[in-house]
């Protein structure tokens, strides 16, 4: 018996919406217990010299302990909401009309929330850790030693923009990497949290970084930093991303020249132009999606559908994943 991802949305697409809220706001809370509660070590990712004196230095798990986890929780939700667990990854997808600016805001109140969420779990399950414990608290952020305002922010910028930028090559680009697409998406967290993390902290996700602020009270001198820097980074990510990827916000149209306002997309997947009905081009197979509710591009994650299968239902998972943004 088909599932509720196997509904029509003319049915059900305000069930599904609450679902994809839902795991926005589970897949973040999750996200940031397990990256919270990595071990962070006393090891420099640098140079593999000790930062505490002593024989009590440890390896840094921080970059495992947050790609893995990502990985797996967007394996997770990316049937449901797409996975973006990024307010930094739903701003650009915002701007690149690839979701509506309503269901955007959703999405990120939900991820905001989850990560406070998340912090209160390590409150409570992690001992020593109590809520409005400052700048002490578990998974706060905060500069390394020397960093300036300006170095956090140049950081921070860098390590989104490569965060995010992965999220439109893996999956919203056509064609996809399908079933890989989020172990990638982990992956460039792996290598931004082994390159940054002595230096900021690595947070590149808004919401990881307002939910211990937030929780502990911790570091809001610079944290509202942090926040500007990654939502910069990744919607400079999605606007460089768009012209090759795809767009559906009217002003991105506009500044590409190869995109026909006349252009949409028929069911079968053909770019149709509606100054000429009978004109198919059916060897244009674009990644828009008009059976969605937003009318716009297809959502992160999205494998192609099988003309063939029946009452609509992607007959070829295999090979990517289908959401519901």
């Amino acid at each position: 018996m088909p599932g509720l991802l196997q509904a029509p949305d003319s049915k059900f697409g305000s069930v599904k919406f609450v679902y994809a809220l839902a795991a926005e706001f589970l897949g973040v809370m999750l996200f940031t217990f397990a990256g919270t509660a990595t071990p962070v070590g006393t090891t420099s990712t640098q140079t593999g010299t000790a930062t505490a004196s002593g024989n009590n230095a440890t390896a840094n798990w921080a970059p495992w302990g947050n790609g893995m986890s990502l990985a797996v929780l967007v394996y997770i939700t990316a049937n449901i909401s797409g996975g973006h667990l990024n307010p930094a990854v739903t701003l650009a997808t915002i701007f690149t009309g690839h979701i509506s600016i309503v269901k955007g805001i959703a999405y990120i109140f939900m991820q905001i929330t989850g990560a406070c969420f998340g912090v209160l779990m390590v409150a409570g399950l992690v001992p020593g850790t109590y809520i409005g414990m400052g700048n002490n608290g578990t998974g706060c952020f905060n500069t390394g030693t020397g960093i300036t305002l300006g170095m956090l922010f140049g950081w921070e910028t860098v390590m989104t923009f490569v965060l995010v930028s992965t999220v439109y090559a893996v999956a919203i680009g056509e064609p996809s990497f399908g079933v890989v697409g989020p172990f990638a998406v982990g992956l460039s967290l792996f290598a931004m949290v082994f390159a940054g993390s002595q230096f900021t902290g690595t947070a590149i996700n808004p919401a990881r970084a307002l939910g211990p602020a937030i929780v502990f009270h911790c570091h809001w001198n610079v944290i509202w930093l942090y926040v500007i820097a990654e939502c910069v980074g990744g919607v400079i990510a999605g606007i460089l991303a768009g012209p090759l990827y795809g767009v559906g916000s009217p002003w991105l149209k506009r500044m590409l020249p190869w995109i026909k306002e006349t252009e949409v997309v028929d069911a079968s997947g053909n770019v149709v132009d509606k100054s000429h009905p009978s004109k198919k081009e059916s060897e244009q197979n674009e990644i828009y999606d008009t059976t969605g509710t937003d009318g716009g591009l297809s959502p992160l994650y999205a494998g192609k559908p099988d003309s063939g299968a029946p009452n609509g239902v992607n007959g070829n998972n295999h090979q990517g994943l289908t959401t519901l943004v």
